[in-house]
């Protein structure tokens, strides 16, 4: 347990200047070596946070609800101190819905969410023959020319202890993991669904229905893929249970109409940047990003807002390295923002910049089919994962922060995506990879991935752990000011075997 005086004590102790007592010099330099977890915001203002969040909905990138929510980060952070917080420009082309349906012959269909990116009809939509497709294959060009296509969305499982084989370390002190035990979430599969949503526009197919396998309250503003790429084959999702019905009517090519209205146009979003100032001008960069569909995915930025609101209150000369607090948008349209952010400070910062720490879906609570088939809360946690590419410094401290905040149970594992462009061939599922593989600054990224990841208009509130999220936010700043006193060389090799 982190202990200390409380975060307005904390605040006014360490202000004295070279009036401060010698008490409060060792305090001050207590808490730069271990955060004390009172020197945070509060729980409840996590909390309250994070329903605001939740309340704007889908932040679809560059989209009115994002952009204010990027205003209110810029707040947030120059509130705490930040130095030097301003924007900088990533002109993106935007994809927003409009309106979407679907309807077999004179019947209305529920739908669970449309496919983003997937294209758009008129508002009279497009109606054909449905036809049911197995995505496991894909259709050859022009085969399906002019029909509606049924497909059940590709899932992807993975067993607990493969994660573990390519991993440094785990830690699970309650024993949750079991090694044989599958992991599995509706949107694993989101590369698969790529290339057959390519394939099935390349097939002559003129619109499609997903089936996501969870019932309604799963499969509820499911939003993926999220590449970015424009197509031309619009669609619609839907549960489990429509998409049996709609199976059974596939099989006599019942008129099916599909509607989703959209609008396209080339504009421009903003990253959110700023500075913590210490001894040095090397820098710790501390990065997530802005858009997403709810307050789980992502409550990084929130949490970075708290870490900058510790850091920036110790001495100066508690803090060796200067950090960086970069908050990027596109995430949910192909990374865009964390590859204009590379290009722009690839000849400035990223050369003095001594490693990279990127947070995501923080505090996340398993949710999942129970017994009887409904969604529930399991009563775990969300397995967290660390990526850290081959670096004995970053996989040690990533170890230790876990266990310093209890965030079990978490992997920390190799990166394992295929990436010709990072230093090691590879790079991961997360906000940070880009800044690996493009930028080749050593980055670790914490991550969460719940059923709910992807889902837009359902509370989560009650699906994180606020408790958890203040220890996780400790901890990582304790990570973190370790960091920045550990030498430059040691962070930046590739010490450790490859996969």
């Amino acid at each position: 347990m982190l202990a200390g005086s409380g975060a307005l004590g904390l605040g006014m102790a360490l202000q004295g200047g070279e009036a401060a007592s010698a008490t409060t010099r060792a305090l001050a330099q207590a808490r730069a070596l271990k955060a004390d977890a009172s020197g945070f915001l509060p729980v409840d203002q996590l909390r309250e946070w994070h329903e605001q969040l939740d309340a704007l909905g889908m932040r679809a990138t560059g989209s009115p609800a994002h952009e204010g929510f990027i205003d209110t980060l810029i707040e947030r952070l120059t509130s705490v101190g930040v130095h030097d917080v301003h924007t900088e420009p990533v002109p993106f082309t935007r994809w927003l819905v409009g309106h979407w349906g679907l309807s077999v012959g004179e019947t209305t269909h529920p739908t669970a969410s449309y496919i983003p990116y997937s294209g758009q009809t008129s508002a009279q939509g497009y109606e054909g023959p449905l036809a049911y497709v197995d995505s496991s294959t894909n259709p050859p060009a022009g085969s399906l020319a002019g029909q509606v296509v049924l497909f059940d969305v590709p899932g992807s499982a993975i067993t607990y202890g493969t994660m573990e084989s390519i991993g440094y370390g785990t830690y699970d002190p309650a024993h949750l993991l079991d090694p044989t035990a599958t992991y599995s979430r509706p949107w694993g599969g989101v590369t698969t669904l790529i290339t057959f949503l390519d394939a099935l526009e390349a097939s002559g197919a003129r619109a499609c229905v997903g089936i996501i396998p969870l019932p309604a309250a799963g499969a509820r503003g499911s939003y993926y893929p999220y590449d970015g790429t424009i197509r031309n084959i619009p669609g619609v999702f839907v549960d489990s249970a429509t998409g049996a019905g709609l199976k059974a009517q596939a099989q006599h090519g019942a008129s099916t109409r599909v509607i989703l209205t959209a609008s396209v146009e080339r504009t421009t979003s903003r990253n959110v940047v700023g500075t913590i100032p210490g001894q040095s001008d090397e820098l710790i960069i501390l990065n997530s990003h802005t858009d997403g569909p709810n307050a789980v995915e992502d409550n990084g930025p929130d949490s970075i807002v708290s870490m900058a609101h510790y850091l920036t209150r110790l001495p100066m000369a508690s803090r060796p390295r200067s950090f960086m607090v970069s908050f990027t948008t596109g995430h949910f349209h192909g990374g865009v923002g964390q590859v204009s952010f590379v290009e722009e400070h690839r000849d400035t910062s990223l050369p003095r910049t001594a490693c990279a720490v990127t947070l995501e879906h923080l505090g996340a609570l398993e949710w999942d089919l129970d017994a009887s088939g409904e969604m529930a809360l399991t009563g775990r946690p969300e397995l967290g994962v660390i990526f850290v590419p081959e670096n004995k410094a970053m996989a040690f401290a990533a170890l230790a922060a876990l266990n310093v905040g209890d965030a079990g149970p978490a992997l920390v594992l190799r990166p394992y995506v295929a990436s010709a462009g990072s230093p090691n061939g590879y790079g991961w599922p997360g906000e940070g990879t880009q800044l690996w593989t493009d930028g080749h600054v050593m980055t670790m990224n914490y991550i969460t991935g719940p059923t709910y990841l992807l889902n837009w208009g359902i509370p989560t509130v009650h699906k994180c752990d606020f408790q958890r999220v203040h220890r996780e936010i400790a901890a990582f700043t304790s990570m973190v000011l370790g960091l920045s006193r550990t030498p430059k060389a040691e962070l930046t090799a590739l010490d450790l075997p490859p996969l």
